[in-house]
């Protein structure tokens, strides 16, 4: 039998709950590190953004924790571990599709948009193979000595005073007992369903489900684009080395490519316009889509999945409490709204640097219990707001000028947010992609508001559509580092 008493148990050894591992134990704290699987394993979630990647310099930093630094650039990862895959992420870059047509590129690019989040490759954000990065966290853990069980399932979660931990590992009976419990369990959210939570996201206003795998022998989309008559002179980055979205009718894919000849894809579709079938096989949905969209069949022609489809039936979640007097969640334990804006690697990060304060400033003072409600007003309030720019967003597939400027309240928050960082301007009030400044949350709400109105319209006017982008340039006016919705940049947005 495997016994084991600590301060804090951890549930979840994705690189979210290792890294936490390795910061508590830096603080002095006892802790134990839970997994139900077994590393190297399969998972989403791949896409950094310069948020994340500063929040991770900065965690190294802080905690001595030099052997972690040199992931938070492209250049530093490739000098420093070659061996560990990746893929260059230079921004975002987003196609829009029509059905049962090519893509014809426009001059104006009117239809695309590229938004660089670097100067250059050797300091540019990446994609994570998380079957590797993961495994490299564990074996730091393990490194560094802290208590590590695999494999393990729990089966019993009691809160007397405190908390037990029972089931097993393999033919072993384990007993945890922990004072503290923190759930980086992502998706099987352990402490929500310990504590009988419903979870079902009833209060978010996106509603979306997905298809994806790994894939060998993905074409280049910027081929493809060149192929059909477009110019790539004026991108600012090579539009595949990015997070590269195709904006589809009912929903959006996503592209994400590794430099180990693997790439992420995904079909994210808009549960409001297309639900989720259960007569359809994956292979079915994915075969179907691909038909529908000529230039992504293209880019897939020659395309081999290296793993089975996997389909999620409603990519949507969210714990009514993610902290207690005694227990937390990280993001992915507590939500989960859509990948389309690569925000959740960054969350996270910024999480566990808030936690990781916290336990360090008030672990067993009276202030404790009243921290960690705060904890969890500021991710409801966070997750609220991003919400909203993701929603916003599905609301303007169908209409690509009106996704192109409702965009840019994400860019600007984020952009202005990581300038804060590299200022030393951020505080600990701070919050994710400056959410918590008043001025701004309130101009992207009425934003969203404009555009849900104009959503239920078709068709759309010309004088309609530059009402609301004039908009946006008004509202984001005060915190635009990056010349942001300038019509003369026709949609391409070097960095500055």
């Amino acid at each position: 039998m495997i016994r084991h008493e600590t301060e804090i148990a951890i549930i979840g050894a994705g690189f979210s709950g290792s890294l936490l591992a390795l910061i508590l134990q830096r603080l002095d704290r006892k802790v134990v590190l839970l997994e139900r699987g077994a590393h190297p394993r399969f998972a989403v979630g791949e896409s950094s953004t310069p948020l994340a990647n500063l929040s991770l310099e900065n965690l190294c930093r802080q905690y001595d924790l030099p052997r972690l630094m040199p992931f938070g650039k492209y250049g530093s990862w490739q000098q420093t571990y070659p061996a560990l895959s990746c893929g260059l992420k230079r921004g975002f870059s987003f196609f829009r599709q029509e059905p049962q047509q090519k893509f014809l590129p426009q001059a104006d690019h009117a239809n695309e948009l590229l938004v660089a989040a670097s100067p250059n490759d050797e300091v540019g954000d990446t994609h994570w193979f998380r079957e590797q990065f993961d495994d490299f966290f564990v074996r730091e853990v393990k490194t560094a000595g802290i208590p590590y069980y695999d494999q393990t399932e729990i089966t019993k979660l009691q809160h007397p005073r405190g908390w037990l931990l029972q089931g097993h590992r393999g033919d072993d009976a384990v007993e945890i007992k922990a004072r503290f419990l923190i759930d980086a369990s992502g998706s099987s959210s352990i402490l929500a369903r310990a504590l009988d939570m419903d979870c079902r996201p009833q209060n978010l206003h996106t509603r979306s489900w997905s298809v994806y795998s790994h894939f060998t022998n993905v074409g280049l989309w910027g081929d493809s684009l060149q192929n059909a008559g477009g110019s790539l002179a004026n991108h600012p980055f090579h539009c595949d080395d990015a997070a590269l979205h195709h904006i589809l009718d009912d929903g959006w894919m996503w592209v994400l490519r590794f430099n180990n000849g693997v790439t992420s894809a995904g079909i994210v579709f808009n549960a409001e316009k297309l639900s989720c079938s259960n007569t359809k096989t994956p292979d079915e949905i994915w075969g179907a889509t691909l038909q529908r969209y000529p230039a992504i069949a293209e880019q897939f022609s020659q395309a081999e999945r290296i793993r089975p489809l996997i389909v999620t039936p409603r990519l949507q979640r969210r714990a009514p409490q993610a902290a207690g007097e005694d227990w937390v969640m990280l993001p992915h334990s507590a939500y989960f709204i859509d990948p389309l804006l690569s925000s959740g690697n960054a969350h996270a990060l910024l999480a566990i640097d808030r936690l990781a304060r916290l336990i360090d400033a008030h672990w067993e003072r009276p202030s404790f219990t009243p921290q960690l409600l705060a904890y969890n007003a500021k991710l409801q309030r966070e997750i609220n707001f991003i919400d909203l720019l993701v929603h916003g967003c599905y609301l303007a597939f169908t209409h690509f000028p009106l996704l192109a400027a409702y965009s840019m309240y994400y860019f600007t928050g984020a952009i202005y947010s990581e300038t804060r960082r590299r200022q030393g301007a951020a505080t600990g009030e701070d919050e994710f992609l400056f959410s918590h400044h008043p001025p701004f949350r309130a101009a992207v709400e009425d934003g969203y508001k404009t555009l849900f109105h104009l959503s239920k319209k078709a068709p759309l006017s010309f004088d309609e559509i530059s009402a609301f982008q004039q908009k946006v340039a008004r509202d984001i006016a005060p915190y635009n580092l990056a010349g942001l919705g300038d019509p003369a940049k026709q949609n391409m947005y070097p960095f500055v």
